[in-house]
C-alpha cells in the first residue's frame, strides 16, 4: 500500500499470494545537461518479479527496456548510473508497446482476483510519480486499479524491524548483512535485491 494506507496493511492483505516486485529506471540528469526536462521523464526500464509469498521464490519475471520519445538522447548522467546504453533503448520498443505486453504478462500470469496480489516498490516514486506521469504522455490519465496501492518496502523493513525508515535498498541489504548482487540502479537487479529482502522478511516473522 502506499505510504498514507500502509496504517491497515495486515488487515488489508490477509489473502494475498503474490507481490510484483516493480523498480523503473528512467531518464535522468545532475544538471550537466540544461536542455533535460524533469517533466518529460520517461521510463527506460521496466522489470517486474512476480514473487510467490508461500514457496518465497519469484515465479514469473517480465524485464524489458523502452525506447524514449520525448529525449530520445540519454544523459551522460543517465548512462552513468544505470549502466544502460544508448544503442540499448534505441533498438528497444516504445513504451506503449511494453505497455501492452506487460498488461499481457499480468493477465497470463497473474490471479484475475486483484485481491490476491499487490505491487511492491522501494519507495512510492514508481507508482505515485512515474507511472502517472508515464502514462499521460501516451494520453491514459488514469492509473490501473491495480497498481493505485502498493507496499513500500521501506516502510515494511522500518515496522518489521523497529528501526528508522532505511534511506534505500543497500542500507537494507547492509543491515541484514546480504550482500549487494549486479548493479545498483540496474532495474532488473535492484528487483532481484528486494526480493532478497523481502525472503529475509518474511524468514523473520513479516506477514504480509
Amino acid at each position: 500500500m502506499s505510504e498514507s494506507q500502509s496504517s491497515s496493511i495486515s488487515a488489508a492483505a490477509d489473502g494475498l499470494k503474490y507481490l510484483a516486485i516493480l523498480d523503473f529506471e528512467a531518464t535522468c540528469d545532475d544538471g550537466r545537461v540544461p536542455s533535460f526536462n524533469s517533466r518529460k521523464q520517461e521510463i527506460i526500464e521496466f522489470p517486474v518479479l512476480v514473487y510467490n509469498i508461500a514457496s518465497r521464490q519469484v515465479e514469473h519475471t517480465f524485464h524489458s527496456y523502452i525506447r524514449p520519445i520525448l529525449q530520445p538522447e540519454l544523459t551522460p548522467f543517465c548512462t552513468e548510473l544505470t549502466g544502460i546504453q544508448q544503442e540499448t533503448v534505441a533498438a528497444a520498443e516504445p513504451f506503449d508497446q511494453v505497455w501492452d505486453r506487460f498488461t499481457t504478462f499480468m493477465t497470463e500470469k497473474l490471479p484475475a482476483d486483484s485481491t490476491s496480489y499487490t505491487f511492491l516498490t522501494c519507495g512510492d516514486w514508481d507508482l505515485k510519480t512515474m507511472l502517472p506521469l508515464q502514462l499521460s504522455h501516451i494520453g491514459i490519465r488514469t492509473m490501473p486499479n491495480d497498481m493505485r496501492t502498493w507496499l513500500n518496502i521501506k516502510v515494511v523493513f522500518s515496522r518489521v524491524k523497529s528501526v528508522q525508515r532505511p534511506k534505500g535498498m543497500v542500507s537494507m541489504l547492509n543491515s541484514l548483512k546480504l550482500p549487494l548482487q549486479g548493479r545498483h540502479h540496474s532495474g532488473i537487479d535492484d528487483c532481484k535485491n528486494i526480493s532478497r529482502i523481502v525472503t529475509s522478511l518474511l524468514e523473520s516473522g513479516w506477514k504480509p
